[in-house]
């Protein structure tokens, strides 16, 4: 293993506005990343078989420091590397810390390729299908060339030698195709099950995506809630439940609809966010 060498920081300083000290603070060392998420236009990705037009982008770059006011700002510079995502792709990233030989990815700009060229729609899929078609029209033609050469033994009595070593090779072609064929349709099923996957992880983000717009930011996850009147033995409120109309966020949006629709207080709890079990809702008397 070749020694590793440790370079000092470059430092500069310079005079910012207000006659201010400041310290620019670089090496090769230094970078940042940045998630980020983008829709638009139905794009092709490496290793995905569907059309994406929500996606992740994970970009690199180089950064420098500065100090300034006796606190550090780092800023990224120059892109290193970015790459971008399908849903599905950033969730076994995230998930597989550690295992397996790595996710696929889009490389969409390098050092060396401010814009890396994209790629052409080729579903895996489609090649997946035509290797079935191809594996099943050769056992087929395997099968259709013993069957002719047990013919042949017979109709030409070439003897009961003959004829077994034919029968021979045709049940043995019809076992090799059948589990041959077995095979091929179990491999096209795993491929299809890929290609339903990737599909249910864009629609669940953009769902997720479109709930967050309508009702507001609120959390994904929900704490237990422990109620210490219980615990003590003292007697419990009424049942409480989510207030339904604002979802728990104690707001509901009103428009115009757009990304970020003005919201008012839940008119049902008033921003309290839970009701009583038995609340009957103002819809429910409609």
């Amino acid at each position: 293993m070749s020694e590793r060498i440790t370079e000092p920081v470059k430092r500069e300083a310079t005079t910012g506005p207000g006659e201010r000290e400041t310290v620019r603070e670089t090496h090769p060392a230094f970078g940042v990343a940045t998630v980020t998420r983008g829709t638009g236009t139905s794009k092709a990705l490496f290793q995905s078989d569907v059309l994406h037009n929500s996606t992740v982008r994970l970009s690199v770059l180089q950064a420098e420091r500065g100090r300034e006011l006796y606190r550090d700002y780092v800023h990224g510079r120059t892109p290193v590397v970015e790459v971008e995502m399908s849903m599905a792709q950033w969730g076994a990233l995230v998930s597989s810390v550690g295992i397996g030989s790595g996710v696929p990815v889009t490389i969409r700009r390098t050092q060396e390729l401010f814009q890396v060229p994209d790629l052409p729609y080729e579903p895996r899929m489609q090649q997946s299908v035509t290797e079935v078609h191809t594996s099943i029209d050769k056992l087929m033609e395997h099968s259709r060339s013993t069957l002719e050469e047990l013919t042949e033994a017979i109709e030409g009595k070439k003897g009961v030698k003959a004829i077994r070593e034919a029968l021979r090779a045709h049940t043995g072609s019809i076992t090799h195709a059948a589990n041959n064929a077995d095979f091929a349709v179990k491999k096209l099923v795993d491929a299809g099950e890929q290609v339903t996957s990737q599909v249910r992880a864009d629609i669940e983000s953009q769902i997720l995506e479109a709930e967050r717009f309508a009702v507001g930011t609120g959390s994904s996850i929900v704490a237990p809630e422990v109620r210490l009147s219980e615990i003590d033995g003292v007697p419990a409120g009424p049942a409480m439940e989510t207030c339904r109309m604002c979802r728990g966020s104690g707001r509901i949006a009103t428009g115009p609809w757009g990304v970020n629709p003005p919201k008012v207080t839940c008119p049902e709890c008033s921003g309290d966010r839970e009701l009583p079990a038995d609340h009957v809702y103002q819809d429910d008397t409609i």
